[in-house]
């Protein structure tokens, strides 16, 4: 692993004083790998950075992902009865553990590129967190870059609650056919 791990952009500053040993740890609702260093320090790693470096219009749109989760998780808490909401596409009753939100008529990826465009890409992308250890998270430093995607997301998107089935692999499905 640690010969994969090299290909990291950041190697250096991830490997810091040298490593002790890979673990697996939990963030939120994925795991991934940590380096534990001699020192007793440690870091999370991304394995797919190291296959293929994020490009700036990933981050930016990562950055976005996290400004909007206050947005995703209150439309989910006001819009679904856990164990009665069912998906309007699979039927399935829908629980905290399988429920996605979806943006439909538009697409959180159309969305975002409308609102890419009318940015100044350099600018927005300095504006993303420094990468730190042990934090996963990609938001933007300049909260004035948030609340005005956060705006421009609510006055174009429609969002409904969909089970994961659906949102992960028959919409998915749908729109890579243009359906």
């Amino acid at each position: 692993m640690l010969s994969i791990f090299e290909n990291h952009s950041e190697w250096e500053r991830k490997k810091g004083v040298g490593i002790k040993s890979i673990s697996i740890s939990q963030y939120r609702f994925s795991k991934c790998f940590q380096l534990n260093r001699i020192d007793g320090t440690y870091t999370d790693i991304s394995f797919h950075h190291c296959i293929t470096n994020r490009s700036k219009i990933a981050e930016i749109k990562k950055a976005c992902r996290t400004a909007i989760m206050g947005e995703i998780l209150s439309f989910k808490n006001k819009n679904v009865v856990f164990g009665k909401t069912r998906c309007p596409i699979t039927k399935d009753v829908l629980f905290r553990e399988n429920t996605h939100i979806d943006h439909y008529d538009l697409t959180f990826d159309k969305m975002f590129n409308l609102w890419i465009v009318q940015q100044d890409f350099d600018f927005i992308f300095s504006k993303i967190n420094p990468t730190k250890d042990n934090c996963v998270e990609t938001y933007f430093v300049d909260k004035n870059i948030a609340t005005d995607f956060v705006r421009f997301h609510n006055e174009n998107s429609k969002l409904r609650a969909v089970s994961k089935k659906a949102n992960l692999s028959i919409l998915k499905r749908l729109s890579a056919n243009g359906d």
